[in-house]
């Protein structure tokens, strides 16, 4: 074998080995520091977002809305998908009243996507802190109390009932843990295990629910908070050690990066967490993430990834009670929004790069973004 003829071989496995690895979204830089590089990410051509004001104020007597979702309901506003949030009105998260006497019932909230205008308003007893649309079953999802006393409700919208679960197991241990996010995969629920006593707990349960008289939402482990996980940025083994998990959400296949899986946000923590849901063990992939104030561990809360190169992406702030819609125009397909409320001071709505980690600030200033959805144009 020549010398030449064995460059070819050798240049052509190493290709065969990247595509590989990035097929499983594992990162490889080249191996001289100099001409190390990432690969591209898409961004935003423009630092500012065209928006308005959907939802202004809150329905009479809410506040503090957080998750957002949408659907569309036979027989509410003429079948238009809806735009769904959960207004928390100050209960404190394990249930009990914010104030003596105060509100022990969230706010689900419907809006028309195109006048803001509020068209059903359906109270669920609790501190709402996950909400999801599964369309499959017609009905809208949401989670209540997520440090403890936690329950799972599926919601009606045209009737405006609202039927609860018991969670077996419970998911708070000594009293404490309870569940948060709902993410829809596959068919499968999966819901997050926030408030954990310990990193033992389960990060992720899937759900499986007894529609009969029984009420039942039976939970099974998924990963844990100290699962082993591969780092997304050195591709070291490292293990998760997670004290805050929250927000769940399905990466579309647009994404730049893992594409189609779980993705988990542990919001104390700084990091998000990557499932690949193919096989019963999914492997997990984790991304510690940076903002810009050095040194800083951005609570990040929402998740949200364009799925087209025109849409909208819709912000709600939690403190100011609004929701906003964003022209995303300028705004290339599989750009990855976050949002970081207010926790620690530096609230911002963002866009991530899942090759660096790095979350650069859009100017569009807000008192506390929590949750997120982009809607394509199309």
């Amino acid at each position: 074998m020549n010398v030449s003829s064995r460059g070819k071989i050798l240049v052509c496995t190493s290709l065969v080995v990247i595509l590989v690895a990035s097929s499983l979204g594992v990162l490889l830089l080249p191996s001289t520091a100099a001409s190390a590089s990432y690969p591209s990410s898409p961004v935003c051509r423009t630092n500012s977002l065209a928006s308005m004001t959907l939802v202004s104020t809150p329905p009479t007597g809410a506040k503090g809305p957080d998750d957002i979702t949408r659907m569309a309901v036979k027989g509410l506003d003429g079948g238009k998908e809806l735009i769904w949030t959960a207004f928390q009105n100050g209960i404190n998260p394990n249930g009990t009243p914010g104030t003596s006497g105060g509100p022990t019932q969230s706010i689900i909230a419907g809006y028309d996507p195109s006048t803001g205008t509020l068209i059903r308003a359906i109270p669920v007893t609790g501190h709402v802190d996950g909400l999801t649309a599964d369309p499959g079953m017609s009905v809208l999802i949401a989670t209540a109390n997520e440090d403890a006393n936690s329950t799972f409700n599926l919601i009606y919208p045209a009737l405006g009932a609202v039927a609860t679960y018991t969670y077996d197991p419970n998911p708070a241990v000594s009293g404490v843990g309870g569940s948060d996010s709902i993410a829809i995969l596959d068919g499968n629920i999966y819901v997050s295990h926030s408030n954990p006593l310990d990193t033992s707990q389960p990060t992720v349960y899937s759900v499986k629910l007894d529609l009969s008289t029984t009420l039942t939402a039976s939970l099974k482990p998924v990963f844990y908070d100290n699962s082993m996980a591969t780092n997304a940025l050195t591709g070291k083994s490292v293990q998760l050690g997670l004290t805050d998990p929250d927000t769940n959400f399905v990466m579309p296949h647009s994404s730049p990066r893992f594409g189609g899986d779980l993705a988990t946000i542990s919001q104390g923590d700084g990091k998000i967490i990557f499932a690949s849901m193919l096989t019963g063990n999914p492997h997990l992939w984790v991304l510690s993430v940076t903002d810009n104030i050095r040194g800083n561990v951005p609570p990040i809360d929402g998740l949200a990834v364009a799925t087209s190169n025109h849409g909208t992406l819709y912000v709600v702030d939690s403190a100011a009670g609004t929701i906003q819609a964003l022209a995303t125009t300028g705004c290339q397909k599989g750009t990855v929004f976050i949002s970081e409320p207010s926790d620690n001071g530096n609230p911002l709505l963002g866009t991530l790069n899942l090759y660096t980690g790095k979350i650069t600030p859009l100017d569009n200033q807000f008192q506390s973004p929590k949750g997120l959805l982009f809607v394509s144009a199309n």
